[in-house]
This record gives structure tokens, sequence and C-alpha cells, in this order.
């Protein structure tokens, strides 16, 4: 298992660097598998248990606020260390204690916080998601908006894994040499010796 997963390094070294159009891309299951379906019934129960909880009385809001945490996170993800005051922005706004007494007093504007999340999500994402944030403004509906920022999230996240992978190429093309080389090293280094397997083989002969 360490033997294959040391030659799946490798290839996956050698690919991202060699490879121009190497990409990282969303990984999902198989069309019409079972686990396709598992992730499908669960998604839609989730949003569908959101839309109750923000529609029935009295409202609760605990799938909202864990939502808000997680699109928390990947803003600040999204945000350069140095960059202070955006990252200060962000908490601010989607501070989370005080988005929870909010909550407990029915008192929470999800529409102004979708819009400021819109609006950081525009700030750093890559052009071609320009569409993307513009679609989502036009969005009226508190569950809809809220399962569209969070598609666009994760396209966003591709974008940088990828051009992390572009900026990093130049460099990884420097140290490619001495990494396969040392890659390769403890790959041979990890196979039985021909003394060792003959002693696993013999175990298997029968005494004639």
């Amino acid at each position: 298992m360490q033997t294959a997963k040391g030659v799946s390094n490798m290839v996956l070294a050698h690919e991202i660097i060699f490879n121009s159009d190497f990409q990282v891309k969303p990984a999902a299951p198989p069309e019409g598998s079972l686990e396709h379906k598992v992730k499908e019934i669960m998604h839609k129960a989730f949003w569908e248990c959101l839309e109750a909880q923000l529609t029935d009385e009295p409202q609760t809001y605990g799938h909202l606020i864990k939502l808000l945490a997680e699109i928390k996170e990947t803003l600040l993800s999204f945000v350069m260390p140095l960059n202070v005051r955006l990252r200060t922005q962000i908490e601010e706004v989607l501070d989370l204690p005080l988005i929870q007494q909010q909550a407990e007093k029915g008192a929470v504007d999800i529409g102004q916080l979708s819009q400021f999340i819109v609006m950081m999500m525009g700030s750093q994402c890559a052009p071609c998601r320009d569409e993307d944030i513009r679609k989502l403004k036009e969005i009226t509906e508190i569950v809809p908006l809220l399962k569209a920022i969070f598609s666009v999230l994760d396209l966003m996240k591709l974008d940088m894994a990828n051009f992390a992978l572009t900026s990093l190429r130049p460099h990884l093309m420097q140290q490619s040499v001495e990494y396969e080389r040392s890659k390769f090293q403890e790959f041979v280094e990890k196979q039985p010796s021909k003394e060792s397997l003959f002693h696993e083989i013999s175990h298997f002969i029968p005494n004639i």
C-alpha cells in the first residue's frame, strides 16, 4: 500500500510539472452510483431542513449558523494573512457569537449577511467567476441564494488550487529531477530483496 502511494505521488508530481494543462477538478461520484444517490439525498434533506427552520414558526437558526461558520472559514482562506483590514471586516460581520445572540432574539438579517458574503466573494474571485457573482446578486430567495453561494465557493476553491499549481510549477520544475530521483530511490529500497522474496515463497513450496 505504501509503495503504491509512493508511485502515485511520483506520477502526480510528474503530471503537475510537465503537463501545463493539468488542473485540479471537482471530485464527484459517478452519475447513477450509490454514492451519488446518497449524496443527493443528503444534500436535498439538508436544504429542505434549512428551509423549514427559516420558514416555520418559531424560526430556528441551527443550520444557518453552521453554514455561516463554513462560509466564514472559506472566505478567510481566500484572503492573504497580511490583508488585516479585510480579514477583520469578515470577522466582524460574520461574528458567529453575535449572530447566535441575534438569532435567539429573532433579529438576524440574513439578507444583509448574504449580500456581504457575495460582495466578499466578488472581491476575491477570479475574473472567470464574475458572471457567477452577477447571477448570485439576482437571487432574492434566501435558501436558493445560500445554496448557490456554496456552489460558487466550491468553484473558487478549485480556482485557487489551480492558481497555486500554476504559480508553483516553475519552482517544482527546478526541484523535479531531485524529487523524482529521491522518490524512485525510496521505491527501490522498499522492494523486497531476492533473498527475502525467496524466503517468503519457500513457505509455499512443498518438501519433496
